[in-house]
């Protein structure tokens, strides 16, 4: 987990700790769920001792392919043991992991027949048991009763998300997988890299990510129940973008651009950033949560160019033939945009809000 995921959770766990109910607690269940609750559980749930401590198998993750590959079966068993876990109320509380673990994990592995035969009146046992919202034991209800199809996963446990709590912590389920597929995918790219060129491009990555999440964190408006799912997606687009842009030049479109075009864009970014600052240091804006300041603009700033700096450096070695012009245009004319984003954000009234888009 990395610092912003952590923080996040922490957050949201202060602002919203009556919401938030640990899997396997439901101690006020519905008629309905009265009923599920008696239903019997499998002979393998008394072959599972209870844990001592929060189990570091992560369900979720064996799931879900995160780190790993994907193990149903593991899957189940770690949340066999983390149930035990939520109901012993061991932490950790507020996290991904017991969140969707446990009865959760529990509810969709029997709702949808993965690694074990399907079977929704456990599932529906599980949901209760994890506070699955109405919605989401609706769809239980109305799967079809079949042999579960590999690869058509019928059932997610977020498709039933009601409250802004829930959909945070969804965004950043949905966030590791992404990111995950996005590993996966330069790994196929970088297979026939010579290793300075693989060098080059972690660290890269890792400049990548630090603009990403400054960006997010600076340059993006961070008032209102939803800033989390808002950010999240504007940092999830950056991602895909830098992994669709290495696609692209590993194709062979390579950018284009000349020491005039670098200087033109270079004095557009320059005064839009001094245009950025003053508008985020605007008196008016100074008492309002959630606004966006001069200091995390100028963090964004210089993240940005040792993101530039680590793009030069790495093109250098893998696209050789291309003129440095090139990429300095390109990226600084990306950055220039993105400024303009996070001004159109600030309350800025310009035609172009309509049309902002940040590649890199």
């Amino acid at each position: 987990m990395n610092l912003r995921t952590l923080c996040f959770e922490l957050a949201v766990a202060c602002a919203l700790p009556a919401m938030a109910q640990q899997a396997g607690t439901n101690d006020n269940p519905s008629d309905e769920c009265k009923q599920y609750l008696q239903t019997p559980l499998p002979t393998e749930a008394a072959q599972v001792a209870t844990p001592k401590q929060w189990p570091d198998c992560n369900s979720y993750k064996l799931y879900s392919g995160i780190g790993t590959k994907v193990d149903y079966a593991a899957a189940r068993k770690c949340a066999w043991s983390e149930r035990l876990a939520q109901q012993a109320n061991l932490g950790p509380e507020y996290t991904t992991s017991s969140l969707f673990g446990g009865s959760a994990m529990l509810t969709v592995l029997y709702a949808n027949g993965e690694g074990v035969e399907q079977n929704k009146a456990l599932a529906l046992r599980f949901g209760c048991e994890s506070d699955l919202s109405n919605p989401g034991m609706q769809e239980i209800e109305k799967l079809p009763t079949q042999a579960h199809i590999v690869d058509k996963k019928e059932f997610r446990y977020c498709d039933g998300a009601m409250t802004t709590f829930e959909m945070n912590f969804c965004a950043a389920y949905d966030a590791e997988i992404a990111q995950q597929k996005r590993e996966d995918a330069f790994e196929i790219i970088m297979q026939q890299w010579p290793q300075k060129d693989r060098d080059a491009f972690k660290v890269l990555q890792s400049a990548s990510e630090n603009y990403v999440q400054a960006h997010g964190a600076g340059e993006v408006y961070q008032g209102g129940t939803i800033r989390d799912i808002r950010t999240n997606g504007i940092e999830e687009r950056q991602r895909d973008k830098f992994l669709a842009a290495v696609q692209l030049f590993e194709s062979g479109h390579l950018p284009k651009g000349t020491r005039s075009d670098f200087e033109k864009v270079d004095g557009d970014l320059n005064a839009t950033y001094k245009q950025a600052l003053s508008l985020a240091g605007n008196q008016d804006f100074k008492s309002d949560y959630g606004l966006i300041h001069p200091e995390g603009i100028r963090d964004a700033e210089r993240a940005w160019l040792k993101y530039r700096d680590a793009w030069l450096a790495f093109a250098k070695l893998r696209y050789s033939t291309t003129d440095p012009n090139a990429w300095l245009t390109l990226l600084t004319r990306n950055r220039y945009w993105s400024l303009r984003l996070t001004m159109c954000d600030m309350g800025w009234k310009d035609a172009a809000c309509k049309n902002v888009a940040d590649d890199m």
